[in-house]
């Protein structure tokens, strides 16, 4: 039976996941994570070799590769995405995108009624921001790059109820806790579940049509570099100007 292999480094923490379905019954075969910022290149393509070594499966058992696409860490998604059309481009295997902030929602989403808001870490003073109706997990918007004020103020006019999850609210305590003492109701979860599990890596993957091709990366703001180009470039006693002109014409 052809296997599905998952691939997700939007945060911290790198993970893929290896299963099948059979008669309607999801397995996962094997999974692996690590926590390794900035060493991410060592143990990905390596960790997924090993383990179908071990599990004595070739690598053409793999019949479909499904990354998460974003929002998240540039080098991450860069990382992953890279790693799953590089493995798919031999045997042209089909490939899918998921998006990050849906799966974490679908985590909790069916133990809740109301709002559920999922906010996760951009950078400094910036999140990725989509809420979602529970128990069904709809989305009522499409995800954004807010600042941390904007996302407080956008929860302040919503439900005030609402649950919250996501790295966005461990990376902002200060936020969160003026919003909460604004916002008594509201219920914060805790951190098993700013990461997807691998069960619930397989079942979105499985569930996601694949097809021979490219994995479009989902991006919400400019990277760091660009957003720093006209200092990068001074630096290095080039004209900002020109440097960004470059920028645009190889993008």
């Amino acid at each position: 039976m052809g296997l599905t292999l998952v691939l997700n480094g939007c945060e911290e923490r790198l993970q893929f996941v290896l299963g099948n379905e059979t008669d309607g019954r999801i397995t996962v075969l094997a999974s692996r994570q690590w926590t390794v910022p900035g060493q991410s290149v060592k143990f990905l393509v390596p960790g997924i070799a090993e383990t179908m070594s071990a599990l004595e499966l070739p690598m053409e058992r793999i019949s479909r590769i499904v990354a998460v696409r974003g929002p998240g860490s540039f080098t991450g998604m860069r990382l992953v995405l890279a790693a799953a059309m590089g493995l798919a481009a031999g045997k042209n295997t089909p490939v899918a995108g998921l998006d990050y902030l849906p799966l974490l929602a679908s985590g909790p989403a069916s133990l809740l009624d109301g709002t559920l808001h999922v906010l996760t870490y951009a950078r400094r003073g910036l999140v990725y921001m989509q809420s979602f109706v529970a128990p069904g997990g709809t989305p009522q918007e499409s995800p954004q790059a807010l600042t941390m004020g904007e996302a407080c103020a956008r929860i302040c006019k919503g439900d005030p109820n609402a649950t919250l999850l996501g790295s966005g609210l461990r990376k902002n305590p200060e936020h969160m806790q003026e919003l909460t003492t604004q916002m008594p109701g509201l219920q914060i979860l805790d951190t098993s579940w700013d990461n997807p599990s691998p069960d619930i890596l397989l079942r979105a993957a499985l569930n996601t049509h694949a097809e021979p091709g490219d994995i479009e990366p989902l991006y919400l703001r400019a990277s760091d570099a660009e957003d720093n180009l006209p200092g990068i470039a001074a630096k290095r006693g080039l004209d900002p100007e020109e440097a960004r002109k470059r920028l645009h014409q190889y993008s």
